[in-house]
């Protein structure tokens, strides 16, 4: 059992999502504790974002009723509140929110099918959250990074043919590079945004769906790549390739690749491969 993501709140304090909870570690006093329990119908927060002494997440989970779908906040002194909700029926649940230092603003990313899911845009203070981009699967992602202004982004689609994209602030859209299957994990480091690619069964549910290894429809193969996008240039190259294990994917892991974060300064860093063969959670250190 291991965290979802973690992100630092303050020199002693950092923030976990684990076990369909919000947990805050203090390493200074040695103290744990449950700062939120997901809501009925949502799991585990699948992303953290930190802007300044802040931290913000989104619902997750299946969402079965559409209910409606917050966005919170946690401060140093550990308060929590509602930031933002997004309309029962509008979107599944929150992938990602991403903090834009340069423009001053966040980039939101929901899911799944709803016409209202996609990308958008808030200002610092969550007075305004505007939809960017919405409604196709092409503006569904989980993984982006903040770039020249816009956002480029890696798609999140099952059953259609996933790309990375880029986005201006304007809503002007252009493919950057075709990728075997969609994208779940990414980060960034000195010299490149990285992009993990999925190995997934199509979407359904049910005994049949765990137990299935046949591949989605936009999954176009076993292979799990790590991709990476110069920063400078946009050229888009295979870092590296694993071969997703023989087990059900649902049942077990989807095959991908993990990166931690806080390896922003260098182009050496450590990764993990989930459900690889011969490689499964190791911990594999590469330079990209």
């Amino acid at each position: 059992m291991s965290p979802r993501c973690c992100e630092k709140l303050s020199d002693s304090q950092y923030v976990l999502s684990l076990c369909n909870k919000i947990w805050v570690v203090n390493t200074a006093t040695n103290w744990v504790t449950i700062i939120n329990t997901e809501r009925v119908g949502f799991s585990t927060p699948l992303n953290l974002c930190r802007c300044g002494n802040k931290i913000f997440w989104g619902d997750y989970g299946a969402n079965p009723s559409y209910d409606s779908v917050n966005i919170y906040e946690l401060n140093e002194c550990l308060e929590m509140n509602t930031v933002y909700t997004f309309p029962s029926g509008s979107v599944r649940h929150v992938h990602n929110i991403i903090w834009d230092e340069d423009q001053g603003c966040f980039w939101v990313l929901t899911g799944d099918n709803e016409k209202k899911a996609g990308i958008y845009k808030a200002t610092k203070d969550w007075k305004e959250v505007t939809p960017l981009k919405t409604g196709e699967q092409k503006y569904r992602a989980v993984v982006g990074f903040p770039c020249n202004g816009g956002l480029i982004y890696a798609t999140d689609s099952v059953e259609h043919e996933n790309f990375i994209y880029y986005v201006d602030s304007q809503g002007r859209e252009s493919i950057v590079s075709s990728i075997n299957g969609s994208c779940i994990y990414g980060g960034q480091v000195k010299d490149y945004y990285l992009f993990s690619t999925t190995v997934e069964s199509p979407e359904g549910r049910g005994i049949s769906a765990l137990l299935s290894t046949k591949l989605g429809g936009g999954i176009k193969n076993r292979n799990v790549e790590l991709l990476r996008v110069d920063k400078h240039t946009s050229d888009v190259n295979t870092a590296k390739v694993f071969k997703k294990d023989i087990w059900p994917m649902k049942l077990l892991q989807y095959g991908v690749v993990t990166i931690p974060s806080g390896q922003e300064y260098s182009n050496d860093i450590w990764i993990q491969p989930i459900a690889c063969n011969k490689v499964d959670g190791s911990n594999i250190n590469i330079k990209v």
